[in-house]
């Protein structure tokens, strides 16, 4: 078998070189025998870290205490890691101990799941000491050695063995599921920062409705931020998350098929930055308008072209609208997009000051509302975005004004 690895090829040789073994390990050779994208690819070897610094002109020190030195090669990083076994996990994350060991199949032991226990040495031969290719085969996911020893070390794997499930379309071994129930509130332990970065590759995989019924089925969900009594609705089952294309689109899909009205406070239970909050709420908000009626230059207007096609994507998913209709839904908003005079508040021929300057009145609420309407206006093709135009429209908006007032 030839080595695959070309881009770690000459890492691999200037340890082997200088009398260390050196492998490709975990999930670089996981996807290789599942035909998937290779995006990070980690390097397990005897040196020590002090050694791989010698060997190579361009490292850092990403993580020297437990072995791991960041090589830089064609422009690439690569973690380097020494073979090591870790014992004790009081902080159900960081090992008390770490110790270097001598052999590759001391380092295989401490890992998580069998498919990502699994090695390359630079001849292209795979080092399979826990059945992983035959887990690959059975599309399984199971942990090196007893499940409830694994997740004790650090429970997020309990959330990483559930987005492998998404992510791959695999199953979940039966001992992994029981191990997942009576271990689910150890979940409570991990920081929400990790827990969401697993629900946001969660939610993204082609098997998601599969992971999600595990979610509810071993009660994991139940020990995750304001999901304690979380219900699995046929909401939240039937919802396509396949038809949804950005992680904000697929938050919005989960909190609307769970039912959680209360954005802001479900973001900051799972610490979203403001801006993910904003894009969720905005999303929610639209797709609840778009329930009750078709876009219009003006919605269309003031959604924004992408976040209208991202609302109707949303009701696609849930099955509002028809997916068959969805690319029609696109070309009608569009076309309504385009056919907006501007397509921003800034390309308005009138400023503010202009309006100051016709009306002779000091600023005020009456200054925005002003604003707010010629834009409309504009946009429904009923005032052309001409500052003569604009002033005349002005003039008349005033004497309607006084005539209310």
């Amino acid at each position: 078998m030839n080595f695959p690895f070309k881009q770690a090829a000459c890492i691999l040789d200037q340890l082997i070189r200088h009398g260390y073994e050196a492998y490709v390990v975990g999930g670089a050779v996981r996807d290789y025998l599942l035909d998937r994208p290779i995006h990070d690819i980690d390097v397990a070897t005897s040196a020590h870290p002090a050694d791989v610094v010698s060997l190579f002109k361009r490292t850092i020190p990403v993580g020297v205490q437990h072995g791991t030195v960041a090589v830089l090669s064609g422009g690439k990083l690569f973690e380097v890691t020494t073979f090591r076994s870790e014992t004790g996990y009081d902080d159900f994350r960081h090992p008390n101990k770490v110790d270097f060991v001598l052999t590759l199949d001391q380092d295989l032991m401490r890992r998580d799941f069998t498919i990502n226990a699994l090695a390359m040495d630079r001849t292209g031969k795979i080092i399979d000491l826990f059945e992983g290719r035959a887990d690959i085969a059975r599309r399984q996911i199971r942990t090196v050695g007893r499940a409830e020893e694994r997740i004790s070390e650090d429970p997020l794997r309990i959330m990483r063995g559930i987005r492998f499930t998404s992510e791959l379309c695999f199953t979940l071994g039966n001992q992994e599921r029981a191990a997942f129930l009576e271990k689910s509130a150890l979940l409570k332990n991990i920081s929400v920062e990790r827990v969401n970065q697993e629900m946001v590759r969660l939610l993204a995989g082609r098997g998601v409705q599969e992971a999600i019924g595990i979610l509810f089925e071993t009660k994991c969900i139940h020990a995750l931020p304001l999901l304690e009594n979380a219900e699995l609705h046929s909401g939240l089952f039937g919802v396509r998350f396949s038809i949804l294309q950005s992680v904000e689109e697929r938050w919005a899909a989960f909190l609307i098929g769970l039912g959680i009205k209360n954005t802001h406070e479900f973001a900051k239970a799972w610490k979203w930055s403001r801006e993910t909050e904003r894009k969720v709420t905005r999303l929610i908000e639209l797709q609840n308008v778009r329930r009750l009626a078709d876009w219009t230059p003006e919605s269309v207007y003031f959604a924004g072209e992408d976040d209208a096609k991202a609302a109707d994507r949303l009701l696609a998913a849930s099955g509002v609208v028809n997916e068959a209709d969805l690319s029609l839904l696109e070309q009608q908003v569009i076309e309504l997009w385009r056919s907006c005079p501007i397509h921003s508040r800034s390309e308005l021929a009138a400023t503010g000051n202009h309006f100051l300057h016709w009306s002779g009145l000091k600023p005020g609420p009456w200054l925005a509302k002003v604003i707010s309407q010629l834009e409309k206006d504009i946009v429904n093709g009923n005032v052309e975005n001409d500052l003569e135009v604009i002033e005349s429209w002005f003039k008349r908006w005033q004497i309607t004004q006084k005539k209310q007032s």
